[in-house]
């Protein structure tokens, strides 16, 4: 199998945010024959995007054993690849792919190291605790990927089709019928479902899991026991019962920030009660009854890690995707609408936000399709949505005063229930200020 081609096959769940960096990464990988995203039911752009790169998309029911399994019918080469959405495979991992590729035998399988984007020290823990795991009980995470042959794969019969643990038992299937081969290079994967539950809570959960399926718990037990509980770290996991807040942030940037504000006091100054907004929101918010994800623009690394900084390691992040303001919260809500029943989109420049505020909204939803949160300058400072309606959001002229007033004609339209929050003041000049910020 000297030279051998590939497909990589891809599970997806609205990754719109994270699937382009990997097709850029695997369009510069000579053996990839082909490649397939095995859909779950994404509402954003995740289908297109894939399409538009010339993608073969396959699409059903959500749960990463059954979208692996069907992504894998659909290819024909002679080995497979299996890789997260939200992975990367630099040249590195690249090179150790081609090099496997051309030496391994039928009856070998491999997976690469793993490394999380994330600088904080707890993921060096957590890394150094899996290289344990695997070094002692040969156990590597699905975020590792996984490079098998057609052939072995077929004869263990694939992934099983369990809600979880599906990485688990492809492992142990293959284990008892091949030869298992670490490759040198590494993997990086997103950390962000470690830190939407706690980057430790959701290790000794791991823990927690394997040790009962190790005992004999079967899979369907244990997504019924911890789903509920942790949907957003198990993907494929849906949660009737969970919520996401989506905090909207720039890169604390002067000059890029607050710019009317930044005309009445300068943009060193507005910068500075920009990051004493964000951060009261963020604080006011981070302890409620559901997962935080942050939501940052610009979208690459850097600003990422800035804001990741300046407002706390103990949320998500993940960057905005590109176009308007509706686009960008359209693709936000779908993204969180694939872990949870109900999303909330707040932003970062309202002083007096608070958990109650929240606890209202969501309340709202209970009864209502859309939540609003009107400002006093014609916008919104909140949107909340049970299931995603792009037509309303779609050509409002953001940033003008008709900005609530065409958002709820839309809604009407559309035949939604829509329920308005207390109105409330947007830092937009100097006038919106709290008089203690402007003594900082």
């Amino acid at each position: 199998m000297t030279g051998s081609v590939c497909t990589v096959i891809i599970p997806t769940l609205n990754e719109a945010s994270s699937l382009p960096n990997l097709l850029d990464d695997l369009a510069a990988c000579p053996r990839v024959e082909r490649v397939i995203v095995s859909d779950g039911g994404s509402v954003d752009a995740t289908c297109d995007i894939a399409l538009s790169r010339g993608v073969t998309v396959v699409s059903g029911r959500a749960g990463r054993g059954e979208q692996l399994r069907r992504g894998a019918s659909a290819a024909l080469s002679p080995w497979y690849v299996f890789l997260h959405a939200d992975s990367r495979l630099d040249e590195d991992a690249r090179s150790d792919l081609d090099r496997f590729l051309d030496g391994a035998t039928a009856t070998e399988f491999a997976h690469f190291g793993l490394v999380f984007d994330t600088p904080e020290p707890v993921f060096r823990f957590i890394e150094f605790g899996q290289r344990l795991r695997e070094r002692l009980f040969g156990m590597p995470y699905g975020d590792q990927g996984l490079v098998v042959s057609r052939a072995l794969y077929d004869r263990v019969g694939g992934f099983p089709d369990w809600p979880i643990m599906e990485d688990v038992g492809i492992i142990d299937r293959l284990s008892g019928n091949g030869r298992r081969l670490a490759l040198g290079a590494t993997l990086t994967t997103s950390g962000r479902r470690y830190r939407r539950e706690g980057p430790i809570r959701a290790l000794l959960r791991n823990l927690t899991l394997i040790v009962a399926f190790r005992l004999g718990a079967d899979p369907e037990t244990l997504a019924r026991r911890y789903g509920s509980e942790h949907s957003e770290t198990l993907p494929g996991v849906y949660s009737p019962d969970a919520r996401e807040v989506i905090v909207f942030a720039r890169a604390p940037v002067p000059g890029r920030v607050k710019t009317r504000l930044a005309a009445d006091v300068g943009p060193e100054r507005a910068t500075r009660i920009y990051r004493q907004l964000g951060r009261g929101t963020v604080d006011a918010l981070r302890d409620g009854p559901w997962a935080v994800t942050v939501h940052v623009e610009p979208p690459d690394a850097v600003s990422i890690e800035s804001v990741r900084s300046w407002l706390g390691h103990d949320v998500a992040y993940q960057g905005q995707t590109k176009g308007d303001l509706g686009t960008r919260m359209t693709a936000a809500i779908a993204d969180g609408l694939g872990r949870a029943s109900a999303v909330c989109v707040v932003g970062t420049d309202i002083p007096d936000i608070r958990e109650s505020t929240l606890c209202d909204a969501f309340d709202a939803l209970e009864t209502h399709d859309l939540v609003l949160g009107p400002a006093t300058d014609g916008g919104y400072y909140l949107v909340g949505l049970t299931r995603p309606h792009p037509e309303v959001f779609r050509d409002i002229p953001w940033s003008t005063e008709r900005v609530f007033e065409l958002t709820l004609e839309r809604a009407h339209a559309a035949g939604l229930r829509v329920a308005a929050l207390e109105p409330r003041t947007d830092v937009d000049t100097v006038d919106d200020v709290p008089a203690a910020m402007l003594e900082v």
